[in-house]
């Protein structure tokens, strides 16, 4: 992996060199780019605005723009590879969405707020991963996320081998260790994806190799190439003897907004809870305490106030947690006690599992196929996400809730995989319009906007920003419908 210092030098000259024209300058594939996208869905915007930051030849940009529809700013210090990705994007016709820039990942001068993504595969290390989550999240506009690639241990006790050649280039942490960077950078981790094997043979290694044996130790046209062979040698080497001591892995990162609570006008129900309003705490800061799907407890106003960090810890998960891939599926009759059981432990008291159960009793809310599961790798369900039947001044739609996440399963990303399930379901059965009551930095991930832009307002006091709503289709046949939320009788609303 060739450095990138602001001066040249002969060994880094002759490292771009040995590298250009090869599929990868570091591990990766296409196929993690899309896992990652996939990861980091949905993408705010019809159109994201993505910077793609150390792009490299640009396999990333050119991904991005042609399957996400974005539109991509590429930068990079090395001109050689904006070039190929400029020739390339031409040819694929993706030039009017691809801009291009010679700049260095440290020296970003955007304004605040103007990229719906940033997007780092296998060059953070060459400002450091803290110094690139810190002052790239101004450039994240609200709801914008943050996917990088970064190198880490996978062993706390990695071989002397290891340490010894990564000591003097880069230091390598492991990955809750990092997680444990990125909150304090001020972001949630909301997934974390080793990158497989192949990723660093397949298209880097292999055609490295191959490179390699071709190559003139004493090209005059590059005088230090012999100690870059050299060190890509000793790299390649370290891999195939001690490679199970450090991997690559993706993260995906949601800026993080300050932890909020309640100021009720009576005291009743109300609470902080341990998690969100919602129960997920799968990368969510608190909500206005109420009623699960966002109706607030009768008598009480939602006005956000701070709290201290430590009222909503980050739980560090293990490295085979982090990497866990959720199945969904819809509940079943012999999930009901286990559903109840995850929201039971979600919130602090029994409240929301009892509106679990009252609605599923209400033939006028309850819609099967729209309580969606999100099961672990051994099949017990960690994760639950409710959609049923509400009304829009009589036009039928669906609130979203309650939605809940057993702790030991929590900042996992099992919470949004119940939640992106339960949509698809929705948006299957030809379901026009979905409501919630959530976080303004959090819901707008699936593609949640202020219901107020829909002529759509709550029955009660809610920040305008906090009643949010999702048109799953667009019929000019069945117009979205205005006016006032009229929540199941369960809500008690």
């Amino acid at each position: 992996m060739p450095d990138r210092p602001d001066g040249p030098d002969p060994v880094t000259e002759a490292l771009f060199a040995l590298h250009r024209g090869l599929p990868r300058q570091g591990p990766g594939s296409d196929a993690t780019t899309r896992r990652l996208l996939e990861l980091a869905r949905p993408l705010p915007g019809r159109r994201p605005r993505v910077l793609d930051a150390g792009c490299g030849p640009g396999r990333a940009a050119l991904l991005l723009a042609e399957e996400a529809g974005a539109r991509v700013t590429a930068v990079d210090v090395h001109q050689p590879f904006l070039d190929e990705l400029t020739a390339a994007a031409a040819s694929r016709g993706l030039d009017e969405r691809i801009t291009v820039l010679n700049r260095s990942m440290d020296r970003l001068s955007f304004p605040d707020h103007s990229f719906d993504v940033i997007w780092s595969e296998g060059a953070v290390y060459t400002v450091g991963f803290e110094t690139a989550l810190r002052s790239w999240r101004r450039l994240l506009a609200p709801g914008g996320v943050l996917v990088v690639t970064e190198i880490e241990w996978t062993t706390s006790t990695p071989s002397a081998q290891a340490q010894a050649f990564w000591g003097p280039v880069y230091p390598l942490r492991t990955s809750a260790a990092n997680a444990d960077a990125a909150r304090a950078a001020g972001y949630w981790v909301d997934a974390h994806w080793p990158l497989p094997e192949s990723d660093w043979w397949n298209e880097y290694y292999t055609p490295l190799s191959e490179r390699i044996a071709r190559a003139d130790p004493a090209d005059p046209a590059h005088p230090g190439m012999g100690r870059a062979l050299a060190a890509a040698r000793a790299e390649i080497t370290l891999r195939r003897h001690h490679g199970s001591d450090y991997d690559y892995a993706g993260y995906v990162l949601h800026p993080a907004p300050a932890p909020s609570v309640i100021t009720p006008r009576t005291a009743s129900h109300t609470s902080t809870g341990t998690g969100t309003g919602t129960g997920t705490t799968d990368a969510e800061t608190p909500t206005p305490r109420h009623t699960p799907t966002g109706a607030p407890v009768p008598g009480a106003t939602a006005t956000l106030v701070g709290t201290t960090a430590a009222t909503h810890p980050h739980l560090l998960m293990n490295r085979k947690t982090m990497n866990a891939s959720w199945t969904t599926r819809p509940e079943t009759t012999a999930d009901v006690t286990a559903i109840r059981e995850i929201n039971t432990a979600a919130f602090p008291t029994d409240l929301e599992a009892g509106i679990v159960d009252a609605l599923r009793a209400d033939p006028e809310a309850w819609i099967d196929g729209l309580s969606l599961l999100a099961e672990a790798p051994d099949g017990t369900p960690v994760a639950h996400a409710l959609l049923t039947r509400c009304h829009v001044d009589g036009a039928p739609a669906l609130t979203l809730g309650p939605c809940a996440v057993l702790p030991s399963a929590q900042r996992t990303g099992a919470g949004s995989a119940a939640i992106r399930a339960g949509l698809d379901a929705a948006r299957a059965r030809g379901e026009g319009l979905v409501l919630v009551l959530g976080h303004p930095e959090y819901y707008p991930r699936f593609g949640f906007t202020p219901a107020s832009r829909f002529g759509i307002r709550a029955p009660f006091d809610v920040p305008d920003e906090a009643m949010m709503a999702l048109a799953l289709a667009l019929d000019p046949a069945h117009p979205i419908p205005t006016g006032t939320i009229e929540y199941p009788a369960a809500f008690g609303v």
